[in-house]
């Protein structure tokens, strides 16, 4: 007597691959989006100059407001751990500076003695945000 062989019917395995592209695609897409906007700080009201160029990716910022409150990367800072951040920034790459992002009603002497501070740390590139007046 012959024995026939059972064949058992496969499902069709459904093709993740598209799916995994389209996500990656979507995580592409949100990670140049997010680094084509490196400032947003909406409580800030940039000097206008006739000349402004944006920050590239991967800039360091130090956002200053009005009321002489200073962040570092989202998180409020007060002014010496500013100074020990500026110290790293020098002690990791001094030739890389440091963008400023400053309210244009904010008191100059503050302005001053963050700059002043940003030298004494060690950078040597010190600049400042501004928008280009229209």
């Amino acid at each position: 007597m012959r024995l026939r062989a059972v064949q058992v019917k496969k499902q069709p395995a459904e093709n993740m691959i598209p799916l995994i592209n389209i996500v990656f695609l979507i995580l592409i897409f949100f990670l140049v989006a997010s680094a084509l906007r490196p400032f947003s700080d909406r409580e800030v009201r940039l000097a206008e100059s006739s000349e402004a160029k944006s920050p590239g990716a991967g800039t360091r910022m130090a956002v200053l407001r009005e009321d002489g409150s200073i962040f570092v990367s989202g998180a409020r800072v007060s002014q010496e751990q500013l100074q020990i951040q500026l110290a790293e920034w020098a002690k990791d790459d001094p030739s890389r500076g440091v963008t400023l992002v400053a309210d244009r009603d904010m008191d100059a002497g503050a302005l001053i003695a963050i700059v002043t501070s940003a030298n004494v740390a060690g950078v040597r590139d010190v600049k400042l945000l501004t928008r280009k007046a229209r």
